[in-house]
């Protein structure tokens, strides 16, 4: 900047310098010509003192111009108040009029009777100056050679040349004083700028120039407004950055190039250990993803199945850059194949009861069963199958309402032991016929609830409890307050359960021992239903058991679950 205002400075010095030498040179020009003027005007009048009008005028003008100091160069003329040139130095007879001469005419007809001009003459042809005074009716003209502003330029040219020298010199001078005055608060400004802190703060200092400290102020006040908006940025950031790290969903951005920009931890967990300016290509042989990150397409949906999980992957493309957005959908999966397995076992069960009650009325039907007693052996089967589906579709029915938690909950206080013993009356047919005992422990307690879940929960269990028991073996019921909740346990000493099946057991239509819980009558739903109740009453359930030596089964109920409701 310094350099362009010397330049700038030295240009305009220079066109003024240019334009005061003219003036200057056309002032002196002028003011050399009027002293010259004068001289002549005074000399013309001395030269009138001493003409006699009377006497030979050539010879009088021929000595004047003799004894003037530049008789060479001076021209004398006398002409009448007529116009006609009457004695000249430069040429005996002249014929042309000289009355419209501008020096003749303005020396006759001025009041100070003189008159000047400059012109080229007709006579001599070169350019002169003339000076006339007319006295005596004649016009008494001087001329002399005159050579306009150059007449002067020789006489001038040093003394403008050295004062212009010497007035550029110090123009530089003050120019290179005032150049690095004015751009000293610039550079000031520029070492503060560029020494600012990381927060955009910098050292401020006041001037003696109003410029200077408005420019100040509104550096200022930029820094002010861009530390705001830098803060409220970072906040916007990093409440986007907390935002995505904590969702459940892996999210993924990357570059042009496909180099991870952000990366959150769920991603991170899906997908492995990446890092931003990773490239993902680099660490990732899904054959699906690097197609679609390949294609043309601004939006692509794939699935992927990574370490045994399933997830949706969202693809957005940008000008920037591609989004990834990874979605768990294993339990949707798991439904999937759940709902499947579901059917399957539903038709799997329904089909024996019903290919036995069709054989067996096929049987009747046709005939061919003649003994009373044998027909009424096939109809007792066939109501043993009928109230066989009849449990299993009950089951369906109660489990797909627990899902859906579409029960109609009536909430009631129940007495446990009460409860308890209308269960085991329903069981007394076939403790009996197995020869096993029951040995209870029921507190005195009520609680609120569902009748109907908490007996159906019962019942499956001191049922299963029956079934995989030993000919006279024992089954304990134990019921008790602890901790504000209601514990219940069932156990028996019966065949157990293998270690490897005790983790599938509470899974819909599972049995360890599938020949034995047919035989017994079991729809492979009831400890499914045991699950379901203990969950829709917020609880928890409790597995122990040894395979040859029993099997407990503990549930824990939140007692003050339900009693607002009926409050």
């Amino acid at each position: 900047m310094t350099r362009a205002i010397i330049k700038s400075f030295v240009i305009v010095l220079l066109l003024s310098l240019a334009i005061t030498s003219l003036t200057s040179f056309l002032l002196i020009s002028q003011s050399e010509l009027n002293h010259t003027q004068r001289e002549m005007i005074y000399a013309v009048k001395l030269m009138d003192d001493n003409i006699d009008f009377h006497k030979d005028l050539s010879k009088q003008v021929d000595h004047l111009q003799r004894i003037t100091l530049d008789g060479k160069q001076t021209r004398i003329s006398i002409i009448n108040h007529q116009g006609k040139v009457v004695a000249d130095t430069y040429r005996r007879y002249i014929s042309a009029n000289h009355l419209n001469r501008q020096e003749v005419h303005q020396a006759i007809y001025s009041k100070s009777h003189t008159g000047f001009s400059v012109r080229t003459s007709d006579t001599t042809s070169e350019r002169m100056l003339y000076v006339a005074y007319f006295h005596n009716n004649y016009v008494l003209r001087l001329s002399v050679h005159y050579g306009g502003v150059r007449e002067y330029l020789p006489s001038l040219i040093p003394a403008l040349a050295a004062s212009f020298a010497l007035a550029f010199a110090i123009s530089i001078l003050l120019a290179r004083f005032l150049s690095g005055l004015i751009t000293r608060p610039l550079r000031e400004i520029d070492d503060s700028l560029r020494n600012m802190s990381d927060d955009y703060r910098f050292e401020l200092h006041e001037y003696p120039y109003e410029e200077f400290n408005h420019i100040m102020n509104t550096i200022e006040d930029l820094s002010h407004r861009l530390r705001k908006s830098m803060r409220e940025t970072k906040f916007e950031q990093k409440k986007i950055d907390d935002i995505i790290d904590r969702m459940k969903e892996g999210f993924i951005l990357l570059d042009e190039h496909h180099d991870i920009l952000s990366i959150n931890k769920s991603a991170i967990k899906i997908i492995g250990d990446l890092k931003e300016k990773d490239h993902l290509e680099d660490y990732v042989d899904y054959p699906n993803l690097i197609e679609a990150l390949s294609s043309t397409h601004d939006r692509e949906k794939i699935e992927l199945k990574i370490h045994h999980n399933y997830y949706k992957c969202y693809i957005s493309k940008f000008p920037f850059g591609i989004a990834l957005f990874f979605v768990d959908v294993t339990a949707v999966k798991k439904s999937e194949q759940m709902r499947e397995d579901f059917f399957s076992s539903v038709s799997h069960e329904m089909k024996t009861p019903i290919t036995s009650i069709r054989g067996y009325s096929e049987l009747l039907l046709a005939g061919v069963i003649t003994d009373e007693e044998q027909e009424k052996e096939m109809l007792r089967k066939i109501l043993t199958q009928v109230t066989n589906m009849s449990n299993l579709i009950n089951d369906i029915l109660m489990l797909s309402r627990l899902d859906n938690d579409d029960l109609m909950v009536e909430l009631v206080p129940m007495k446990m032991r009460t409860c308890v013993d209308d269960v085991l009356e329903n069981y007394e047919g076939m403790m009996v016929k197995e020869n096993i005992t029951i040995e209870k422990e029921v507190e005195d307690m009520t609680y609120v609830g569902n009748h109907q879940q908490i007996s159906t929960l019962l019942s499956n269990l001191i049922s299963n409890a029956i079934k995989y028991n030993n000919p006279g073996g024992k089954i304990f019921v134990r019921i008790y307050k602890e901790n504000e909740n209601m514990v219940m346990e069932v156990e028996d000493n019966g065949i157990g359960i293998p270690e490897k099946d005790q983790k599938h057991v509470f899974e819909r239509f599972y049995r360890v021992d599938k020949g034995r819980s047919r035989a017994k009558g079991g729809t492979g739903l009831g400890l499914a239903i045991v699950k379901h109740v203990t969950a829709y009453n917020h609880g928890h359930i409790h597995l122990e058991s040894t395979f040859g030596k029993g099997t407990r089964i503990t549930i824990t109920l939140p007692l003050h679950q339900h009693r607002k409701a009926i409050q």
